[in-house]
């Protein structure tokens, strides 16, 4: 078995050889136990095939979902939270996207923040607050793109997944991967799996989904992370409980994807 050392050697090697994956990882936050969630996310990525490159981790999964301790718990980007996900993603050679409450000044945001080894590479502020949420998140303003190894990453946040013009702001954008991150409800499953796959074709790219799964304080998650490709097909699914989807992100898929559904040329945007 490999160290964790040599996997990262590995992977870095398997992704200069070939096409790299993404995974969209599930598990169960513990509420207000961050050293729990970091060991979590350790044990996720430690279980991921040595091809992935971008591992997507549910909405404030840092933390765990839940608004008194999203206040508590909120800090800095960079700041301490992030920093317990760089030796993650040094170690194993994969950038990490993950949900975190992110304080700035008064502001307090729910955030979801793209982190390699060299630290925090990109943040996105959910503009599309649910419910209560709104009485305790300020609103981002506007979409997020990073550079990484399966392509230009796009970033969003549960109920955004609802408003189709910010998948098309990412399709402007020149996204090839849409991470979404989520806190999913169960009473919502069917919702979940159909916007995921309408986004994919919408974009047209890669929609890579990472939800909760379990019982939080009453809210029943849905599970069910997946990716679909660029033409709307779930390449790889979880099942219940604690587990991953992977799927290589293939330059062919994406052309072939937009050569069928030509949204971004109609639209000249490419």
């Amino acid at each position: 078995m490999f160290s964790a050392t040599l996997k990262g050697i590995a992977r870095g090697v398997l992704a200069m050889r070939g096409s790299p994956s993404v995974a969209a990882c599930q598990f169960e936050p513990t509420v207000g136990d961050v050293d729990a969630n970091v060991a979590a996310i350790e044990r996720a990525v430690e279980s991921l095939p040595e091809s992935v490159a971008v591992a997507v981790l549910p909405e404030l999964c840092v933390t765990g979902y839940a608004l008194d301790v999203a206040e508590e718990l909120g800090a800095p980007v960079p700041g301490p939270l992030t920093d317990r996900l760089v030796p993650i993603a040094s170690e194993h050679d994969v950038t990490l996207v993950a949900g975190v409450p992110e304080r700035d000044g008064d502001a307090l945001y729910n955030s979801l923040v793209v982190v390699d080894g060299d630290g925090v590479q990109g943040t996105y502020r959910k503009q599309r607050p649910w419910g209560d949420e709104a009485d305790v998140f300020a609103t981002g303003d506007g979409p997020t793109t990073v550079e990484t190894r399966v392509g230009t990453l796009g970033l969003a946040l549960c109920y955004d997944l609802n408003f189709p013009e910010l998948g098309l702001d990412y399709a402007r954008e020149g996204c090839d991967v849409l991470a979404v991150s989520a806190a999913w409800r169960t009473s919502y499953r069917a919702d979940w799996r159909l916007l995921l796959r309408a986004r994919a074709l919408d974009g047209p790219y890669y929609a890579v989904g990472s939800n909760h799964v379990g019982d939080q304080r009453g809210r029943d998650h849905a599970g069910g992370s997946l990716i679909a490709d660029p033409t709307g097909t779930v390449l790889s699914e979880t099942t219940a409980g604690a587990g991953h989807a992977v799927a290589t992100v293939e330059k062919g898929r994406l052309e072939t994807g937009r050569d069928r559904n030509p949204v971004r040329a109609s639209r000249g945007w490419e």
